[in-house]
């Protein structure tokens, strides 16, 4: 029992001796607790230095115990404190701002698949997400449930995806994966974290990042929601016509950057007409 509250195996024999016989010497208590003579007086003087003991000076030293009750309060006591301070310590740490601003770099794919599934897991309210097919074969049991707990779940693609009870904007390509040099998931959970990267494929070792930092979560939404006002638009205005191909989006996105006067300069950076440009530039050498 004392070594369950902190005592060595040592110790409690000695403590315990010491209670049974009220007072003894060095010697005495080796012989009677069967602690070695050459460990002994490193234990009492351990225990004498926790207050546990009491030190009684002469030739030679005699020592007696705590009484129990006052050790048991005492140890009490210090547990309560104990407790108070990693309560606060924890609360401080669930609670502060600062808390959020957490950024969790995650190595590997599968890992990242992993944690995804976790956050969907733990999602309270709302799911938004933009996902590719095989990112979204893998999530579906789990986007599934959180669908059946009553979460609002919104995912925006660019592939053939369905999920029943989800809000889905999706441009229903046949060969999206050819429009870009990755596939990159986005993943917000309850507007409060946010799980991002892009992968190479299954077994890479792409670096993803999970994080509760506030900017970096509206980013991502904000990416999710234009990319919806996007789709919503060319919906509306029948942009799309049926265009259920990589040629046919990036002829409609042409048509509109011709239209709204979005020059090539202006989206020297835009990945997805970079990378077209430099694919096209390749074919044609």
């Amino acid at each position: 029992m004392l070594e369950g509250l902190g005592f060595s195996q040592n110790e409690e024999k000695v403590y315990t001796t010491l209670l049974r016989n009220k007072m003894l010497n060095g010697y005495e208590i080796a012989k009677l607790s069967g602690v070695s003579r050459s460990l002994v007086y490193e234990v009492v003087n351990r225990l004498v230095g926790k207050g546990i003991l009491i030190r009684l000076e002469g030739e030679p030293n005699y020592y007696i115990p705590l009484e129990y009750d006052k050790l048991i309060a005492r140890m009490k006591k210090e547990s309560e404190e104990a407790i108070d301070r990693a309560e606060e310590f924890l609360k401080g740490l669930a609670d502060g701002e600062e808390n959020g601003d957490y950024v969790l770099n995650i190595v590997g794919y599968d890992k990242f698949l992993k944690k995804a599934a976790a956050l969907i897991d733990g999602a309270a309210g709302e799911i938004s997400l933009s996902i590719w097919q095989n990112e979204f074969e893998f999530l579906h049991g789990a986007l599934e449930n959180a669908v059946k707990r009553g979460v609002k779940v919104y995912i925006f693609t660019f592939e053939k995806i369905d999920l029943e009870g989800a809000v889905i904007f999706s441009y229903r390509l046949g060969d999206a994966s050819r429009l870009f040099p990755y596939r990159r998931m986005t993943l917000i959970v309850d507007g409060v974290q946010c799980l991002n990267g892009e992968s190479g494929g299954a077994g890479a070792r792409d670096i993803y990042t999970c994080t509760g930092n506030h900017a970096v979560v509206s980013l991502a939404t904000d990416e999710i929601v234009l990319n919806i006002f996007w789709y919503k638009y060319m919906e509306k205005h029948g942009l799309l016509c049926g265009r259920n191909s990589s040629e046919g989006f990036l002829q409609v996105i042409q048509n509109l950057a011709e239209e709204l006067e979005i020059t090539e300069d202006m989206t020297k950076n835009f990945m997805v007409y970079d990378f077209q440009r430099r694919k096209g530039k390749d074919e044609e050498r």
